[in-house]
């Protein structure tokens, strides 16, 4: 990548100087979670001081939390250069892998674009490296029950699952598929009998279920997969077995001894082996720790640690050839395997959802490394259970041993964990453990735990906490996931971008996301690139997004890479260059992309002295007072809202749309555990609402209602949806151009991405 520069303030510094220091907490290495003992709590309330200190922020009871609560060490990601651990030999069963990565069996949606597209995703992964594959739960057994999640097994061919495994197999990589009942299963008909308790199954309906089971197992091996997981967490009915919470059965299967809550999953293990013989190996998947998400405290009956190592025990007697441990919270599913959502919302760190904030040094009983920033969560508990049974154990939650070389090396060299189930590292970079082997660590595309790619909602569609959400698995940064094979979300091409038509000269202007992944794309293509930014570097708002956002998502990690990437692939990137349409005809390109940011309509209110009024990209550098209100409801307006709640500012919110949409541009998974922590804070959202006066210390909102309040403020944040940009575009007849990202339809990164791949694929 040629690069000139024709400015000066370097991203290091302007980070430095907005005062983004990482925290230093308790531990370091592979310490747990130890936070800092509570300070004495303060008797506000017998000297009548509390609502002056609110008022002040001195004393400020967030400011407090924030510091106490859930500390972290955020130095952990150092690499030494060795990771002859993880890339060290292990077995499962009678198969020998050279490397300790697994590919768990979490969903990839690929199968949207047709089968042949489902079959190249896994083919993929297998040619990256990836030497174990867990194959996604795309089909479920037959029961007596109505599955709302996937279809029954006897939807897919044996022609098209062979097609499958032997795409895995030609590429040296062995297979296994999962099987997962949910509770889905059983809403209707057993919540109709009073609950989800295996107290509701009847002695037949086991009997029945385990002939399933067994059915097939002896299907899976048919097709040509290796092994078999039974998913035996979360809400799956074998679970329920598992869990006095969720077992008040009173015969032989009920929860009175450990024997007994292992009893109906024994004689599945049992059944499939005496149909199939020893050399199928069954992996189970089990909650390591159970711990209540809702009602905080509330967990007599939940399952300790000790408890579930019991079940470990017995499973071991009975022949399973391997564990994969899981977090076990009751209510919310997605932390069962992304745990690091309860790191996600700065200054939250522990939000439940809910509205609760854990207490990792207690919670969970005090058993998770959760002072890492989510980054290997489960690796103490997984320890517990690695000493507790002679067969391999592995575990889940951010294992990702790019991020943290050292971190995850001493983790297996420790003998925490024995492999590590991975997924959506491997799903941004199918090539992940070719690199990590290569030690190729920099040119790896990292996950930025953004978590659009799991049930996230679509482009502007209304936030709810019913259901798992929408129907988009898409990721962030490779987007291709959830477009190839559907021409109608228009995305040239298939997996990779499709070979240049001859010999082009392609300019990009803006080096923001969306104008970096076009670039690289054209590149890819065989095109000749040169990217022109007017700032003194690259990364658009990734600076001011990792400022407002923190460490957590990986930002710095992405910005890094995608500039690593434009230098690999050739692009010549000159920053400092303002390019206005003169410009670019002057230069004359076969085809120019715009990609210059999107702007924002003016607020229309001046404020004075005691109420300043200054926008959202300004703000995280200004002086903002103690009482804040925020005009806007996307994803940038609520972000802006934790960040000064961490700081104990009050902040109010008036947004022109429902409340239902606040925070749109988010995963559906980062505003389920934002919001509720943001109302928690005492944040009144103004809905439908507009601000019509600023000045004298105050604001005055209106509603929809009609209604005029007035209350304190004195700093108005304007972070009102940004507006298109693209009125070059009208300037450039006669060259091919397109307009991507904020500069053609303001939203978020992940569409900006999308948006540059796209246009540099149609060129």
């Amino acid at each position: 990548m040629t690069h000139t520069n024709k400015t000066g303030m370097s991203r290091r510094n302007f980070l430095q100087g907005a005062g983004l220091v990482a925290a230093a907490a308790a531990g370091a290495g592979l310490a747990g979670c130890a936070p800092q003992a509570p300070a004495p709590a303060e008797t506000l309330a017998e000297t009548g001081e509390a609502s002056t200190a609110a008022a002040t922020g001195e004393g400020n009871v967030y400011t407090s939390i924030a510091a106490q609560l859930n500390p972290q060490d955020y130095d952990y990601r150092q690499n030494s250069g060795d990771l002859s651990h993880v890339l060290s030999p292990w077995k499962l069963g009678n198969m020998e892998f050279s490397n300790r990565i697994v590919k768990s069996a979490a969903g990839s949606n690929y199968e949207n674009g047709g089968w042949d597209a489902f079959v190249e995703y896994y083919r993929r992964l297998a040619a990256g490296g990836t030497e174990m594959i867990f194959v996604e739960n795309f089909c479920h057994i037959f029961l007596p029950y109505t599955n709302i999640i996937n279809g029954n097994i006897d939807e897919f061919t044996d022609e098209q699952v062979k097609q499958l495994t032997d795409a895995i197999h030609a590429e040296g990589a062995k297979c296994g598929t999962q099987t997962d009942i949910m509770g889905s299963a059983f809403y209707s008909e057993v919540s109709a009998r009073g609950g989800h308790d295996a107290m509701y199954f009847t002695t037949e309906e086991i009997d029945y279920m385990v002939d399933c089971y067994v059915a097939a197992a002896k299907k899976f091996k048919a097709w040509g997969f290796d092994a078999w997981e039974l998913n035996c967490a979360g809400n799956n009915q074998t679970q329920w077995f598992f869990s006095k919470s969720r077992n008040h059965r009173e015969d032989e299967y009920g929860a009175q001894t450990f024997e007994n809550r292992v009893r109906f999953i024994k004689r599945i293990i049992d059944a499939v082996k005496a149909e199939l013989g020893e050399d199928f190996p069954i992996q189970v998947l089990m909650d390591a720790i159970n711990e209540n998400d809702l009602n905080m405290g509330e967990n007599a009956e939940f399952n300790t640690v000790e408890d579930n190592i019991e079940i470990a025990k017995e499973l071991e007697k009975a022949g399973v050839a391997s564990l994969h441990m899981r977090l076990g919270p009751q209510e919310q599913h997605a932390t069962q395997f992304l745990g690091d959502l309860y790191f996600d919302t700065r200054g939250c760190i522990g939000s439940t959802s809910f509205g609760g904030q854990f207490d990792f040094s207690r919670h969970f009983q005090g058993q998770l490394l959760a002072n890492h920033d989510g980054c290997g969560l489960m690796l103490n508990l997984a320890k517990r259970f690695t000493e507790a049974v002679s067969i391999p154990v592995g575990t889940v939650t951010y294992m990702d041993p790019a991020h943290a070389p050292d971190f995850f090396d001493k983790a297996v060299a420790d003998g925490m964990v024995d492999f590590m189930m991975m997924n959506r590292p491997l799903t941004v970079d199918n090539n992940y453990v070719n690199k990590l082997k290569e030690g190729k660590l920099d040119e790896i595309r990292p996950c930025t735990r953004c978590c659009h790619c799991w049930n996230d909602l679509e482009k502007n569609e209304p936030y709810s906490t019913a259901g798992f959400g929408g129907l988009n698995y898409q990721c962030r940064l490779d987007p291709i996931r959830d477009r190839v094979g559907q021409p109608e979300k228009g995305l040239p091409g298939w997996f990779d971008p499709p070979a240049g038509e001859g010999e082009k000269n392609v300019m990009v202007v803006g080096g923001g996301p969306g104008g970096m992944e076009a670039a690289r794309i054209a590149a890819e293509r065989g095109y000749t690139v040169t990217l022109y930014e007017k700032k003194g570097s690259l990364g658009g708002m990734l600076d001011f997004a990792t400022l407002i956002k923190g460490p957590h998502q990986n930002l710095e990690d992405y910005r890094d890479w995608s500039i690593g990437d434009l230098e690999r692939k050739g692009v010549t990137v000159v920053t400092g260059q303002e390019v206005d349409a003169a410009f670019i005809k002057e230069q004359a390109p076969d085809a120019v992309i715009l990609a210059c940011g999107g702007q924002r309509a003016d607020l229309g209110i001046s404020g004075d002295d005691a109420t300043q009024v200054i926008s959202i990209e300004d703000a995280a550098m200004a002086e903002v007072g103690q009482n804040v209100t925020i005009v806007g409801g996307n994803l940038q307006a609520t972000d802006m809202a934790v960040y000064l709640l961490e700081q104990g500012k009050n902040v109010s919110i008036v947004t022109p749309e429902n409340a239902n949409m606040l925070a749109k541009g988010q995963s559906i998974w980062c505003r389920r555990f934002t919001l509720p922590m943001i109302y928690a804070r005492g944040t009144k959202v103004w809905q439908e609402s507009e601000l019509v006066s600023a000045g004298g210390g105050s604001v005055t909102v209106k509603t929809s209602t009609g209604t005029e309040t007035t209350y304190p403020c004195d700093t108005v944040i304007a972070a009102m949806d940004m507006l298109p940009n693209k009125d070059m575009l009208d300037e450039l007849s006669g060259i091919t151009a397109y307009a991507v990202g904020d500069c053609n339809d303001p939203y978020n990164i992940q569409h900006a991405i999308a948006d540059g791949n796209i246009a540099a694929r149609s060129i």
